[in-house]
């Protein structure tokens, strides 16, 4: 099959952006607040208290998605900041 193998599930993309923020997680040179920023958005995923209840349909799950997103956006701009400013990265 021409092209199968270049391919990938839209699955397969989420799971990659899922492994690249657990090794920013375990990393010994990211920011603690950082780290702070992530694992607050897995204890809001996590918590059973939402701004939002689950129950109330559409709405519930979209507040997740937001909050969620907001913060490990807000987490991912600090990283990319912090490598943009550590000598390390200086070549």
């Amino acid at each position: 099959m021409k092209g199968s193998s270049s391919r990938q599930s839209p699955n397969s993309s989420l799971w990659v952006r899922i492994a690249s923020y657990a090794r920013l997680l375990s990393r010994p040179d990211t920011p603690w607040t950082v780290k702070a920023i992530l694992l607050l958005a897995i204890l809001y995923l996590l918590s059973p208290f939402d701004l939002v209840p689950d129950w109330i349909l559409g709405l519930g799950l979209l507040d997740d998605l937001a909050i969620v997103s907001l913060l490990v956006g807000w987490a991912i701009r600090l990283a990319s900041r912090h490598s943009r400013l550590s000598p390390d990265n200086k070549k």
